[in-house]
């Protein structure tokens, strides 16, 4: 008789468990941003990450192929999350997503931080992580340089770049870094301000960055 309800329990609890996989593979597939919220909800970000593109691909939503790649850069997938900073750069929807999370952030009429330049920053930081050669890190650097506004506010691409390069302690990169941003021409209305009392908050800015490759040059 003990038998007879063990082999049966047995048979339940595997009947349970495989319509319980069932389950987790049906919704996987046919509801990948359910699963995306259940993993990121159990802290198992670089997989919410994988069901947010999977999402991306089966609704075409580029918030989900934003998303992904965010989730990606930040746990330093740096493989993947470039093939997805690539997809999401070139997407037609591309700036007029950037300006939507604009709105949504404003603080006094303004983004606390431009969604686009958050974006590139984190994609040249992805790209300088790969770099193995000095001229793919000049690729980054003249990437990063394009998506810097000339007035260098706070936390554009370029002053992310320098510093992930001087946490790196890449000397070298830096003293580039150094050289090349100093003697940019765009920011040749930033130097004028340098030394001057009514100097601005960007330019305040631009001279901690130039400080920061200073000290990472010289290690």
């Amino acid at each position: 008789m003990k038998k007879i309800i063990l082999k049966t329990a047995l048979i339940t609890f595997g009947v349970t468990l495989i319509l319980a996989i069932s389950a987790f593979g049906i919704t996987s597939f046919c509801a990948p941003a359910v699963m995306m919220d259940l993993t990121d909800s159990l802290g198992l970000e670089s997989i919410s990450g994988d069901y947010a593109y999977q999402e991306y691909q089966h609704s075409k939503d580029i918030s989900y192929l934003a998303r992904s790649f965010e989730i990606a850069a930040e746990c330093g997938n740096d493989s993947v999350a470039k093939s997805r900073f690539d997809q999401l750069y070139e997407h037609e929807e591309f700036g007029a997503y950037c300006e939507a999370q604009d709105e949504i952030e404003m603080q006094d009429g303004v983004p606390v931080i431009a969604y686009r330049a958050y974006v590139c920053g984190n994609g040249a930081c992805v790209m300088y992580r790969l770099a193995r050669t000095e001229e793919e890190k000049a690729d980054v650097y003249a990437f990063a340089l394009s998506e810097t506004d000339a007035s260098f506010p706070r936390s554009n691409p370029l002053s992310v770049l320098a510093v992930e390069a001087a946490y790196a302690k890449d000397g070298a990169f830096c003293a580039m870094l150094l050289s090349a941003i100093s003697a940019e021409e765009k920011f040749s209305d930033l130097r004028a301000e340098m030394g001057v009392e009514s100097d601005s908050e960007n330019c305040r800015h631009y001279i901690d960055i130039i400080t920061i490759l200073e000290e990472a040059a010289d290690e």
